[in-house]
């Protein structure tokens, strides 16, 4: 049945790399249930999402895959994509046919290919970031989505020493579409004029100075849909409170918040919205030295209370106060959703599959959970509860930068940012610990960077502003 196959309804896939000896395969993909025998079964968390069989024809290795439910979410249909390459890999397959019977699976089936065929790997010599290549044209939405990703993941990729506050803020400027989103940025100068204390405090340690990034979709007014906000420390050393050497590599992803969300805004400025949108980044580095803030010091934020600093590498949710503030105070915000690898602890809790989730409001939050059920960037809501809160308290100062002992730390973490969020103000915090880096990838995700946060919020979109 795939002899005629129009050519918007196929695919071709050519490995970049010249390979020793050609290898061939054909996929003919059906939406249809098939009830054949001998079929096996590709199944996610027990539900069975498809059924394939692989043999080999002549020269050519064939596999055929069926639907093996209704669901038509975006992780069901891109994980085709992702199964596709994880074969072709295995099999060091140098020539891919996909064959569709509908247009409207190949398109996501492609974007879940793309997706897993990436790895920044621009410093290993002899090394490229995609294996295959293709022809295929991507509609505007996927095409926007896919790129936003590969960005994000190259962002959270680069070392201290490339993206520091003032790089990154050159290179995301190049990356919005300036004809939808209106980009400023702030030195610091500029945020010294303005009061953003605590942000200023964790930078001052380090002598690459600290950057603000603003984002508003153009023609917009104040009391906006919604705001991101990120947390974006370039290298968090811990400051005086210095980290353990064993893997303080990894904080030069201690940005990912940041990341996520001028990668949320490279989106929304490619694709046509109904909603109002505006982002926020406080970009530092967390580093000891003669200049540094110390355990002990108190500061003003720009809210107003007097924070005293406990432990120097409780930092991001400093950077995260003022820039939550000074952002609802500019954009009078209806949402405000802020992402931060803010704390071990919630890897403690959640391990790497689940990014906690601390939301002020249950219909916003269900709408989270859903979007991550269905992208499987999944996450998970944990308490906000006075009894946590009442732990930041101290009889000295308006409040402390952590809380009382060793346990709830990403529960103190979160009650800490809901001070600074205004009252009536919807708000949810995404702690991306965990999620946002692994060494041997995921299902959807080559090793390294795994762009979490982005698929989530596209897909939130879709469903919360039904855009």
């Amino acid at each position: 049945m795939y002899d005629l196959i129009p050519p918007n309804m196929q695919a071709q896939f050519n490995s970049i790399n010249k390979p020793n000896q050609s290898i061939k395969l054909n996929v003919n993909l059906s939406s249809n249930i098939s009830d054949r025998k001998g079929l096996s079964e590709y199944s996610y968390n027990k539900l069975v999402i498809f059924r394939y069989s692989l043999n080999i024809e002549n020269t050519y290795y064939i596999l055929n895959i069926f639907s093996a439910n209704s669901s038509d979410n975006h992780f069901n249909k891109t994980i085709l994509g992702s199964f596709i390459y994880d074969n072709s890999i295995k099999y060091s397959i140098s020539q891919i046919t996909i064959n569709a019977n509908k247009k409207k699976d190949l398109d996501p089936l492609v974007f879940g290919f793309l997706q897993k065929d990436f790895i920044y790997s621009i410093y290993k010599r002899n090394s490229k970031i995609k294996k295959y290549k293709t022809s295929f044209k991507l509609p505007t939405y996927y095409l926007s989505l896919l790129n936003s990703i590969n960005f994000l993941k190259e962002l959270v990729s680069e070392p201290s020493n490339i993206i520091y506050p003032k790089s990154f803020t050159k290179r995301t400027n190049n990356q919005i579409n300036k004809k939808n989103v209106t980009v400023s940025t702030l030195n610091k100068n500029k945020i010294s004029k303005i009061g953003l204390n605590l942000l200023l405090a964790v930078s001052q340690g380090s002598k690459r100075e600290p950057m603000v990034m603003e984002f508003v979709k153009k023609n917009t007014k104040k009391n906006i849909d919604i705001l991101f906000v990120g947390k974006g420390v370039c290298f968090d050393s811990g400051g005086i409170s210095i980290k353990p050497s064993g893997g303080m590599e990894d904080m030069k992803w201690d940005m990912a918040g940041a990341a996520v969300v001028t990668s949320i805004i490279k989106h929304l400025s490619n694709i046509n919205t109904n909603f109002s949108y505006a982002g926020i980044v406080g970009l530092v580095e967390n580093m000891p030295s003669g200049n540094a803030y110390k355990p002990g010091d108190i500061l003003k934020s720009y809210k107003g209370i007097n924070v005293e600093v406990l432990n120097t590498d409780a930092e991001g949710r400093l950077v995260l106060a003022d820039i939550i503030t000074y952002g609802c105070e500019k954009y009078k915000p209806k949402i405000v959703i802020d992402f931060a690898t803010l704390t071990g602890a919630i890897m403690v809790a959640l391990g790497q599959h689940y990014a906690g989730l601390f939301c002020n409001d249950d219909t916003l939050a269900d709408t989270l959970y859903k979007s991550g059920q269905d992208t499987n960037e999944k996450v998970w809501r944990m308490p906000l509860h006075d009894d946590f809160d009442k732990e930041l308290n101290s009889p000295f100062v308006d409040l402390k930068n952590i809380g009382a002992g060793r346990y709830g730390g990403s529960v103190t973490a979160a009650q800490f940012l809901q001070r600074f969020v205004p009252k009536d103000t919807k708000w949810a915090h995404l702690d991306i610990a965990g999620t946002t880096w692994k060494n041997s990838g995921d299902i959807m995700n080559n090793k390294g960077s795994t762009g979490f946060g982005l698929t989530l919020i596209a897909d939130f979109i879709n469903k919360y502003f039904k855009n």
